[in-house]
């Protein structure tokens, strides 16, 4: 009997090998995907990840402000997305947006929806945030301009030189992230939006540190005349 047991015993642990890779091999896997909303001058943008086929769920569906994000992280691969301005998610609606996204598993995307109503645009990064050791109280920041129109802006801290932390963001332009300390000794940083060209202060943000995090400090909104209806303004968006 005992004999038996052994020569059945390579077979039943092939079968449990066989068993646990195909258990393994079964869990989907997903991407990470923050949906940043700087489209001056739109309503709220509901997002339909069935393309332009009609919300099953509309009251479930995830609304984005204006100067607002959100990180969905239960999708991958090629993926549909439709975006409509609330309230126009009707079937016969057309919507702002329409395209199939590429979010291969176990990546990080943004898709930064910007521009105006009247001349939609977009920009997609792959990111990769910086991993802070424990021993180690710091925080990884970066800067985009979303801003359409607008000229080249610089960023500094305040109290510091015209263009201190990045030199010149053109329109749709990413800083790579900068790790800053964020230690109990560090109060806060006050950050800078100013035209890289005359230094005239456009928009600031005062950020509270907060160690093993990663931000991104966006300006929004438009220039010139367009600031009147729509201001530009810096905002923070998490990341991981």
């Amino acid at each position: 009997m005992k004999y038996a047991y052994f020569r059945r015993l390579p077979a039943l642990l092939l079968l449990a090998t066989l068993l646990s890779c195909g258990k393994s091999n079964s869990i989907p896997g997903t991407a990470s995907l923050t949906i940043v909303n700087a489209v001056a001058g739109s309503n709220p943008l509901v997002t339909n990840f069935s393309g332009t086929q009609p919300i099953e769920w509309y009251s479930n569906a995830p609304q984005i402000g204006f100067g607002q994000y959100h990180a969905f992280n239960n999708y991958s691969g090629l993926q549909p997305l439709a975006l409509y301005q609330y309230p126009d998610t009707l079937p016969k609606s057309s919507p702002l947006f329409s395209f199939t996204l590429n979010l291969p598993l176990n990546s990080i995307r943004s898709l930064f929806l910007i521009g105006t109503t009247g001349a939609p645009d977009t920009l997609v990064t792959a990111d990769a945030p910086p991993y802070h050791p424990v021993t180690d109280s710091s925080m990884g920041i970066r800067f985009v301009n979303l801003s359409p129109g607008s000229a080249p802006v610089s960023v500094d801290i305040q109290g510091q030189a015209n263009g201190s932390e990045v030199g010149s963001l053109a329109y749709k332009g990413l800083s790579a992230f900068k790790i800053y300390p964020a230690t109990s000794t560090v109060t806060g940083y006050n950050f800078e939006f100013r035209d890289a060209a005359s230094g005239t202060l456009l928009a600031s943000y005062a950020l509270t540190p907060s160690p093993y995090r990663n931000y991104t400090i966006a300006l929004e909104g438009l220039p010139g005349p367009g600031g009147a209806t729509v201001p530009q303004a810096a905002y923070l968006i998490n990341n991981y």
